[in-house]
């Protein structure tokens, strides 16, 4: 079985990457041959937006069933929804700490569709859930208009433009 686990290098010892789209690349751990392979995330780092959606597409081609990393974005986790992939969120210092930790049980862990570490949900964006809801508010600068967007309520900036409370 293939473990894909979000790192800032090429190896097993390299530091653990809390983050998913912006990480530096993704170590890939075959748990069948113990051999590592590298997938560079270089191109999705630069991209002004989107870069999670590129790293979900890398992860899923790359045939891993696994995923370790840290947070994962809301566009990233709505493209990792329709996976296979397990998704663990955890805090390690490298690699082989995080892949040790999910051999050993490790039990935060985030299915597609929720963020690690966030109360709302990704799928209806605060709608199906209670939390912050992204496009709410009423109660704004420049407006007093009900908010447009599947959080609607709350208080936001510009009219109902910013994030309120779902």
């Amino acid at each position: 079985m293939k473990i894909a686990v979000s790192a800032m290098g090429k190896s097993l010892e390299s530091p653990f990457e809390p983050r998913f789209g912006r990480a530096s690349g993704f170590v890939i751990f075959d748990t069948e041959t113990n051999q590592i392979e590298y997938l560079d995330n270089s191109v999705s780092q630069s991209l002004p937006q989107g870069a999670g959606i590129q790293s979900a597409q890398m992860i899923m081609d790359s045939g891993a069933l696994v995923l370790i990393t840290g947070n994962i974005g809301p566009r990233a986790s709505q493209a990792l929804e329709n996976s296979n992939l397990e998704i663990f969120s955890c805090e390690a210092d490298t690699v082989s700490e995080a892949i040790q930790s999910y051999q050993s049980g490790l039990t935060s862990s985030s299915k597609p569709g929720k963020v690690p570490g966030d109360s709302r949900t990704q799928k209806g964006q605060g709608k199906d859930k209670p939390g912050r809801g992204i496009g709410g508010g009423g109660r704004g600068i420049g407006g007093g208009a009900r908010g447009r967007g599947p959080g609607q309520g709350g208080r936001g900036m510009g009219g109902g433009g910013g994030k309120g409370t779902g």
